[in-house]
C-alpha cells in the first residue's frame, strides 16, 4: 500500500508540473518524496564462514573463541557466520552481529568430520549469506596431511572419527578468497597443494597451536577491513604470541598465495630428476623439526631441499617459495621442547623408510605426485 500512495503522488506531481511553473516546489517534494520511498539493503560485500569441528575436548575452547568474535565483530557491511558442532549440544549455525548473536538453525545430531556433511553444511551457509567476497575458517584438531584412521588425524575430530585433507578439498563447495585454519599443524605444503584450487590464500601454522588457537578479537577486524591485508591478519597473530611469556611465546603463522604452488612443485621435481638423492638413508634428524612428536612427521620445507641438495643450483626453487610464501613469522622457540632456528613459512613430511605405511598414503597426495619423481 505505501509503494501505490507513493506511486500516486509522484503521478500528481508529474500532472503539477505539466500545468504549471512551480518548478522549485515540486523538486523539493520529490526530495522528500525519495525519503519515502524504501530503500533495500546494501549488499553485503563479503561474508566469512567459520566450521568450527568442536565435538572433542576443545568444545570448551569453541565457545570462548565465539566470546572473542563477538567482541570482534562490529562490521555491518559484512557477514560472520558460525557452523558450531559442540560436545553438550546438537549442531547449529549462529550468526555473529556487533553486540551479540543469533541461532540461525539447528541440526540433529550428525558427525562434523564427516567431509560430505561439512560440504552440505558450508553450502547451505553460502546459501543463505551470498556475498561478493567469502573467507573460510576451519577450526579444530589438525595434524597436517596425515591419514584419517592413523594414530593422529588430518582435521577434525568427532567421536574418533578424521577427515582426509583430499576429502576436505574435494568436498569444499566453493573457492574462497581465503581459508584460515585454527587448527594444529596445517601450515604444510601438502595441505596448501590439496587446497590450492579452493582458495587465494591459505593462512595456518606450521606448528602446533596452542589451546587459544587464533585470537579473534584481534583477527576479525583485520579480515573486515575494505582490502584485506593478509600480512596484517599473520602479523596480528604473531603479535599476540610473541608478547606472552615462557611456553607461551610459541607460535609460526604463514599467508600462502596458492596460485604458484605448481610451479614449487616442478622446480622440487627437476632437483629430484637432476641430482641423486638417496631418501631412504637421508638422516632426518638434521632438517629443523616442527612438531614435538616423539617421531618427527612435519619439517621445514626449504631446510629440508637445502640438506637433501647441498651442492645443487636452488636458485629457482628458492624464488618460487619466496613468491608463495607472502608472509612467514616465528618464535625463537617451541614449548621449550625445540628451538626455532629456520623457517621457511610451510613444512612437510619425510618419507621415512620404517614407516611404509604412512608412505603409501604419501604417495596418493597430490603434492608427492607432482614434485617428486
Amino acid at each position: 500500500m505505501k509503494y501505490v500512495i507513493v506511486l500516486l503522488k509522484c503521478s500528481l506531481i508529474i500532472l503539477l508540473l505539466q500545468s504549471c511553473n512551480k518548478k522549485h516546489e515540486v523538486l523539493e517534494e520529490l526530495e522528500e518524496l525519495k525519503e519515502e520511498i524504501p530503500k533495500e539493503d546494501e549488499p553485503v560485500s563479503r561474508t566469512i564462514f567459520v566450521y568450527m569441528a568442536a565435538d572433542n575436548d576443545l568444545s570448551d575452547d569453541a565457545y570462548i573463541d565465539l566470546e572473542e568474535m563477538q567482541r570482534g565483530f562490529a562490521e555491518k557491511g559484512a557477514n560472520l557466520v558460525v557452523f558450531i558442532d559442540p560436545a553438550d549440544d546438537v549442531p547449529q549455525i549462529w550468526e555473529i552481529m556487533p553486540g551479540g548473536s543469533n541461532t540461525v538453525k539447528v541440526y540433529p545430531e550428525f558427525n562434523s568430520a564427516d567431509a560430505v556433511k561439512m560440504g552440505q553444511v558450508l553450502s547451505e551457509m553460502i546459501n543463505m549469506y551470498p556475498a561478493d567476497e567469502s573467507g573460510l575458517i576451519l577450526w579444530s584438531h589438525g595434524t597436517s596431511w596425515l591419514p584419517s584412521g592413523s594414530r593422529l588425524r588430518s582435521f577434525g575430530r568427532d567421536n574418533g572419527k578424521q577427515m582426509n585433507i583430499s576429502d576436505l578439498a574435494n568436498n569444499l563447495p566453493a573457492h574462497f578468497d581465503f581459508i584460515m585454519f585454527d587448527a594444529c599443524l596445517m601450515g604444510s605444503v601438502e595441505v596448501a597443494y590439496e587446497l590450492k584450487d579452493k582458495a587465494d590464500y591459505i593462512i595456518a601454522s606450521s606448528t602446533e597451536t596452542i589451546y587459544e588457537g587464533i585470537p579473534y578479537d584481534l583477527m576479525i577486524p583485520e579480515l573486515l577491513q575494505t582490502k584485506i591485508d593478509f600480512n596484517a591478519v599473520a602479523q596480528s597473530y604473531f603479535d599476540y604470541y610473541n608478547a606472552q611469556d615462557g611456553v607461551y611465546r610459541s607460535a609460526t603463522i604463514s599467508v600462502i598465495e596458492t596460485r604458484y604452488l605448481p610451479e614449487l612443485a616442478c622446480s622440487l621435481k627437476q632437483l629430484f630428476e637432476n641430482n641423486t638423492v638417496n631418501l631412504q638413508t637421508f638422516d632426518r634428524t638434521s632438517v629443523q623439526r616442527l612438531d614435538v612428536f616423539e617421531e618427527q612427521y612435519v619439517f621445514d620445507l626449504s631446510d629440508f631441499v637445502d640438506k637433501l641438495f647441498p651442492e645443487a643450483n636452488k636458485t629457482d626453487f628458492k624464488a618460487q617459495l619466496n613468491g608463495i610464501v607472502r608472509y612467514k613469522n616465528h618464535t625463537p622457540q617451541f614449548l621449550t621442547e625445540y628451538d626455532i632456528n629456520t623457517y621457511c613459512g610451510l613444512s612437510c613430511y619425510i618419507p621415512h623408510p620404517a614407516r611404509n605405511d604412512l608412505t603409501a598414503y604419501y604417495k596418493t597426495l597430490k603434492w608427492y605426485n607432482d614434485a617428486y619423481p
